[in-house]
């Protein structure tokens, strides 16, 4: 019996969660919080009131004892125990007003019935309990409840038969504690068979303190944690807009290996639409094929695909491939639960790999469809073949990168062809505890064969270049001593010299050439663009200061950063590709002063950046993410963004954003967050909530205003239950915003 009611808790605790009414706490081996020894109080969240503490104890002695006021045996062999009437067996103890029965056949309890064992206790009115293996157990007017996992059950009767199937009649279930009854599942008429893995449930409810909010006529569901084919739990919403939105996921366990998620969508004034999630795995990984299709009043169908797969053969070869595709001309699913997104460019790829730590191979083909016709397609690799390794020592690091890339424009109108990218970089190393030297020479060698399409021309050219460049820190440490705590700060110079010289560049495409944003870390960097196409000139030398902090248990409480590039020489290869020696594309003297800053307190962490110009006595990139809890429970984020691009200043950024989350008592809070963007003049996120939590529920009530993907403003109420260990409810806004710090996955605490 205890087996096949653990089986029924352990399935409840996985399904919902719910608080129940007028509970009697005495009767669920409840202690309070307060009562509680400080070791247990420690186990115990901040939202929980108390423990349920089992002081039942298995006994050594393999016999049966029986024990009572009066015990008398009758002329057909049956037992009557009347007052204080306890069986104590090894495994459990059965105590009532009154029992009879016959050892090895069965017991008949009445009044006060009590029964219990390791971690478990039931209690009755009135049981019979079945020793033979072909009778049923039956338990009236019945609570359960199991200590370690917190599950509780009440029934009208609980009973289980010779086959193992348990029968629950007028039950409920839950996991709140007795003093936070938030919610209740219940079912008129409820069946667990063990044997086959499956129960199911009549006229289920969920019940949100006290108050039916779901119903289900009828629920099949699983009673152990082998997957199993059912209903998984829905999701619902409204809008002023759409209306009445609505999904039931449908698990399908299709063999050991292969398995299946199947969505169906509604939206009132939308349209309804399909998701399929496909899954399989194989000895050597997992294969995932998706699809979102919606019928749109309308657009019509909307339609995305996905298929995904990685397999590792062993510890050297590893393979896959990703298949994305919007076969319904650039229209999106407006419901989708799949991971599969709106963008301008569906890869379709496949890749082979063998890696041994230091050598490195990988042959990759990439493909895309560009939904919006309109949109510039990307090149494609047909292949990219990449091979590296790399060998350290002591005294000498050597990295070599050899990279062919055969590249196709899928519009043929305006350039592709196959590039050889040879890097070669060895840099010896000189260090002791308080300093390093480490000077190196870094070799570019690239190979095009290209193909214009306006000119319907083929041409060839190479690039070979040289850069050196000496890398050099001191280490300075002392300790401070603060009272009786001892804290260690560290001084670290750095200096940098890298002399990369001019080469003429005019015939090279640009296939994957970027600009990096300028950093106190791209400083020492020995390179000056991203990809492969341009090889940056520069003669620099950087200087940076590196500083931290770190408290008596070694943790790093403070770090700042600064430094600055010098420029010995003027930079004459840009972006573009068009070089001429005779006119400089950047001819500045020196860079910004380029700062970061960081702090990790108890009560709040800093990160800042700031990039100075010196000369103009502009600020061309001001970045601060601060995370405050300024008192418990109060939680303040803060962050800003000013970022100037002097190439393109579409791409300028000038933006505000604050959260918080208050706490109004113990279980109530209120969050919000606002973002204003200085280039717009005008907020492009308002949210504000209001949350309730305790050790078995979170509910979560907000307004939220923001700019969506196609620049224009939405709003909606989003209400979203998690009822602990069992599920969600609702639906919450899919834009990031500070409820996800408040929601926490459902974890309990922020």
């Amino acid at each position: 019996m205890f087996k096949h009611l653990r089986t029924y808790a352990l399935f409840f605790q996985s399904l919902f969660i719910l608080p129940i009414a007028n509970a009697q706490v005495d009767q669920w081996d409840w202690t309070p919080r307060e009562s509680l020894t400080a070791e247990q109080q420690a186990q115990l969240n901040q939202y929980c009131q108390g423990a349920y503490i089992n002081s039942w104890q298995a006994t050594n002695s393999k016999t049966t004892n029986l024990s009572g006021d009066l015990i008398v045996r009758d002329k057909k062999g049956v037992i009557h125990l009347q007052g204080a009437a306890e069986i104590v067996q090894p495994n459990s103890t059965l105590s009532a007003n009154t029992i009879e029965g016959i050892p090895d056949d069965y017991y008949r309890a009445n009044g006060d019935v009590t029964l219990r064992g390791d971690n478990q206790l039931i209690r009755s009115s009135s049981a019979y309990i079945s020793n033979n293996g072909n009778g049923t157990t039956e338990f009236n007017d019945a609570t359960f409840l199991n200590h370690q996992s917190g599950t509780r059950v009440a029934a009208k009767s609980l009973s289980n038969d010779q086959e193992g199937v348990i029968f629950i009649e007028e039950g409920f279930f839950t996991t709140c504690e007795p003093t936070q009854e938030s919610w209740q599942l219940y079912g008129s008429s409820i069946e667990l068979d063990t044997k086959s893995g499956f129960g199911t449930a009549k006229h289920v409810q969920i019940r949100i303190a006290g108050i039916p909010v779901f119903y289900f006529p009828w629920l099949r569901f699983p009673l152990d944690d082998t997957r199993q084919t059912g209903f998984l739990f829905p999701e619902f919403g409204y809008s002023g807009s759409d209306g009445f939105s609505f999904s039931a996921p449908f698990y399908w366990n299709i063999a050991p290996n292969y398995d299946a998620t199947i969505t169906p969508q509604f939206i009132q004034k939308k349209g309804e639409g399909i998701d399929l999630e496909l899954r399989h795995l194989s000895p050597y990984g997992q294969t995932t094929y998706e699809q979102s299709t919606f019928s749109d009043n309308d657009e019509g169908e909307q339609t995305l695909l996905k298929l995904t797969s990685k397999q590792k053969f062993n510890d050297y070869f590893n393979a896959g491939f990703l298949l994305e595709a919007n076969p319904t001309d650039n229209k999106f699913p407006e419901a989708n639960s799949t991971s599969i997104g709106e963008k301008d460019h569906y890869q379709r790829s496949m890749y082979f790999a063998f890696n041994n730590g230091n050598f490195f191979n990988k042959v990759t083909y990439l493909t895309y469809q560009t939904p919006d016709k309109s949109d510039d397609q990307p090149f494609e690799w047909r292949p990219r073949v990449d091979s590296s390794y790399q060998m350290t020592s002591s005294y000498m690091d050597y990295k070599v990168n050899v990279q062919y890339t055969d590249f196709y424009d899928p519009a043929e109108d305006d350039f592709d062809g196959e590039r050889v990218v040879l890097n070669q970089d060895l840099a010896l190393n000189f260090s002791n505890s308080w300093g390093t030297i480490s000077p190196g020479l870094l070799t570019q060698y690239r190979d095009y064969d290209l193909h214009d399409y306006k000119t319907s021309t083929d041409s060839s050219n190479t690039v070979g270049h040289l850069s050196s460049y000496i890398d050099s820190s001191l280490l300075f440490e002392r300790r401070i001593l603060d009272g009786q705590t001892s804290r260690r700060q560290t001084l670290e110079p750095r200096l940098s010299y890298l002399y990369a010289p001019f080469e003429y560049q005019n015939q090279v495409p640009n296939f994957d050439a970027s600009e990096p944003t300028m950093t106190y870390s791209q400083a020492f960097s020995h390179t000056r663009f991203n990809g492969s196409d341009r090889i940056g000139d520069t003669e620099q030398i950087t200087f940076g200061l590196e500083s931290r902090l770190y408290d008596a248990n070694n943790n790093e409480k403070w770090a700042f950063k600064a430094g600055q590039v010098f420029y010995l020489e003027d930079r004459y290869v840009g972006i573009n590709g068009n070089t001429n020696k005779d006119t400089a594309v950047d001819d500045a003297k020196r860079s910004d002063l380029l700062t970061s800053a960081d702090y990790f307190g108890n009560n709040y962490s800093l990160t800042a950046n700031l990039n100075y110009n010196l000369d103009d006595q502009n600020v061309n990139l001001a970045q601060l993410v601060a995370s405050m809890e300024p008192v418990d429970d109060v939680k303040i984020n803060l962050s800003y963004l000013y970022s100037i691009n002097n190439t393109d200043p579409d791409d300028d950024a000038k933006q505000a954003s604050i959260g918080t989350i208050f706490p109004l008592n113990q279980n109530w809070s209120m969050y919000t967050q606002y973002t204003y963007d200085f280039n717009r003049e005008d907020s492009t996120k308002e949210i504000v909530g209001l949350g309730y939590e305790n050790c078995c529920i979170k509910v979560s009530l907000s307004y939220q205003d923001w700019l969506n993907d196609n620049n224009v403003f939405d709003r909606g109420v989003f209400l979203q239950f998690i009822l602990r260990g069992l599920s969600t409810a609702g639906r919450a806004n899919s834009e990031a915003n500070i409820a996800d710090n408040y929601w926490n996955q459902g974890n309990v605490g922020y």
